[in-house]
């Protein structure tokens, strides 16, 4: 699977089969022991990985090798295919939500890894069906191409597995941060640390305030470190995983709120959705009233406009949003209800679709911290945030946090 998946993969399985154990073996300390690799029932890795440990790999027998997007096999030239087919498994199983990206090359590359011979060599397969097909519209051999890869291929749609849906699926995916901002992030989490536990103060107003600058400052890192270092020239982990979402979703024609606590966050997205001329909504505090009601009415009514970026704090409560059937809580906040307030804008009467509520949550970061908390505190709302939305943390609280 590619590496952001690693970690959601290993979360699902705890989740839903957690008597089997699971080795995550990719980074510079995975075991390349076969005796340890043996005696796990699950192996995790990347495409990456299997490629340089190729040689390890094709010493164990697999009873499933299971590829996520399995479109990263679609080059039939690589040096990840040859090493993929080079694994040995009883069975195998390949998911893709686009096995045809360009050209149905890309389909036989990933039916050559879980049935061998069966479309032919690529030679053969590029003179019976790829030609003929892409250039010259045979219906004929499309039809027989249907037919032979059919047997094989179960095509879920959201829309075909309605009925077995939940009316609302909310769920998280965890994203690793890039070894640049990783470095960035822990030196600054290592300075406030310090700088906060040093000087613990509960009751003054000016150390009250450095606590939620530094965390918010964290957090801050942990969606784009250019929202707050100016001349930050890297990428995000989460902020290239949400585009990544993005795009799948767009192209499947669905609409999407995208709700932050951050407005500068927001602002990455539509400058991206500009650069790209993707018509979207937009709402932020500064936002007057009657344009407000001006741009929930073009993402409602109009199907170019798939996606609309939302101020938490500005539109998560009181917004009918029934357009929408995903909704993207790119950071954490500190109180669970508001977030549950902000997917109530398209969970609501009057909604026919069922809607997919993601939470992006940095792996390592301050966000499983918030999360920990969330889930600790039945009551966070009384228990850390007061009436007016001020922060109140204990000392072991504030050392949890920058742990």
């Amino acid at each position: 699977m590619p590496a952001s998946l690693v970690f959601n993969w290993e979360q699902e399985i705890r989740r839903f089969a957690p008597s089997l154990s699971v080795c995550n073996h990719t980074g510079a300390k995975r075991y390349t022991d076969l005796r340890l690799l043996r005696r796990f029932d699950v192996l995790l890795t990347t495409y990456q990985t299997a490629l340089r440990d190729e040689a390890l790999l094709q010493k164990i027998e697999f009873e499933y090798i299971v590829l996520d997007e399995s479109q990263q096999i679609k080059n039939p030239d690589s040096k990840i295919f040859k090493a993929v087919n080079n694994l040995k498994a009883r069975h195998k199983i390949s998911l893709s939500g686009t096995p045809i990206e360009n050209s149905l090359s890309d389909l036989w590359a990933q039916m050559q890894f879980i049935n061998p011979g069966l479309l032919g060599n690529y030679a053969f397969f590029r003179k019976e069906f790829i030609t003929p097909i892409e250039k010259n519209r045979d219906v004929q051999r499309s039809r027989r191409l249907r037919s032979l890869v059919q047997p094989y291929l179960l095509r879920r749609t959201k829309e075909e597995v309605a009925r077995d849906l939940p009316p609302l699926t909310t769920k998280l995916f965890y994203s690793e941060m890039t070894a640049e901002q990783k470095k960035i992030y822990e030196k600054e989490k290592s300075a406030a640390r310090n700088a906060l536990l040093d000087s613990f103060d509960a009751h003054n107003p000016q150390y009250k305030l450095m606590v939620l600058q530094s965390l918010t400052r964290l957090r801050q890192l942990v969606n784009h470190p250019g929202m707050v270092l100016d001349d930050y020239p890297h990428e995000s982990g989460k902020y290239n995983d949400v585009l990544e979402h993005w795009d799948i979703i767009r192209r499947s024609g669905h609409k999407a709120l995208f709700f932050s606590s951050f407005v500068k966050y927001l602002d990455y997205f539509r400058q991206h959705f500009d650069a790209q001329q993707m018509p979207y909504a937009w709402l932020s505090g500064d936002i007057e009233t009657r344009k407000r009601a001006e741009q929930v009415r073009r993402f409602e009514e109009q199907p170019e406009v798939q996606s609309f970026l939302i101020s938490i704090k500005a539109g998560g409560a009181g917004l009918n949003l029934t357009a929408a059937d995903y909704v993207f809580i790119l950071d954490p906040w500190w109180n669970p209800a508001t977030e549950q307030q902000a997917i109530a804008r398209a969970h609501r009467i009057g909604q026919d679709k069922h809607v997919i509520a993601v939470k992006f949550i940095t792996k390592d970061s301050i966000e499983e911290k918030i999360m920990t908390l969330q889930a600790k505190k039945a009551q966070l709302a009384d228990d850390i945030v007061n009436a007016n939305e001020q922060l109140n943390f204990s000392k072991d609280e504030i050392g949890f946090l920058l742990s």
